[in-house]
């Protein structure tokens, strides 16, 4: 069961194109853009989004929405066990988890224990565990560097984690060495919303470049004026192989 899950989140090419819609829940975020989700959804499923990161309510609210995307439900150390997480999972149809991994950060360390737990579970029933592994945790950019980008990856597969997403180091040599120090697949993370487009592509494209196995991004997907050119401008580079200038063009 857990490959049939699985590939409906990675497509043939062993590559996922995952769209992050979860922020409202994992930050308390301001929902513009997310006010009406299931219209997000269809439009980035028709932008050729693989699979979408959902939180408990929108996945049973959208369900209709999702189609034939797969869909990741996002859980983390904040609900009452990691049992409850996957059983909640199961009942939804969801093809896969999400959890967040924040190794460094002592305000927040049971959230590797956690993982570890939910990393078991996940296998016993056969469903894929997604880990998002950021070093320190999103305020602590002082451990954000290569070296820690690859611990942390590392960190969440020991755990247990099927594929890992984390943060790009900022160029392709050191993402390499994050791949290769990682035996499970990574998807880049997108970070808070930038006006810059072609920088937003020209990452991804060098992330792919050292490795990369896809994005799971949000915020610089739905935040877009449209989320569905958005995404199959970030499509033709994941799954198209295609230049940073011609999936320019399918945001114009």
């Amino acid at each position: 069961m857990k490959r049939r899950r699985w590939n409906r989140i990675f497509a043939p090419d062993g590559r996922a194109v995952v769209v992050a819609m979860d922020h409202t829940m994992v930050f308390g975020m301001r929902t513009a853009g997310l006010e009406h989700p299931s219209e997000v959804i269809r439009a980035v499923v028709s932008g050729g989004a693989d699979a979408l990161l959902l939180p408990y309510g929108t996945a049973r609210h959208a369900a209709d929405a999702l189609g034939r995307a797969g869909l990741i439900l996002r859980v983390d150390h904040t609900l009452p066990s990691a049992r409850w997480s996957v059983e909640a999972a199961l009942r939804l149809g969801a093809d896969a988890v999400c959890a967040m991994g924040f190794p460094g950060d002592p305000e927040i360390p049971h959230s590797t224990v956690y993982l570890n737990e939910l990393g078991v579970l996940c296998d016993r029933w056969g469903l894929p565990l997604m880990a998002e592994m950021i070093p320190g945790g999103f305020a602590a950019r002082e451990q954000h560097t290569p070296e820690g980008i690859a611990q942390a990856a590392r960190i969440g597969a020991e755990a247990g984690a099927d594929f890992i997403k984390t943060l790009y180091t900022g160029d392709p040599d050191t993402f390499r060495q994050v791949v290769e120090n990682c035996y499970v697949p990574i998807l880049i993370l997108g970070g808070p919303r930038v006006e810059d487009e072609r920088g937003l592509l020209q990452m991804i494209h060098e992330a792919l470049e050292a490795g990369a196995r896809g994005v799971a991004m949000g915020r610089n997907i739905w935040g877009h004026p449209s989320p569905a050119r958005m995404t199959a401008a970030i499509a033709a580079l994941v799954h198209g192989g295609a230049t940073v200038e011609a999936a320019m063009r399918e945001l114009r």
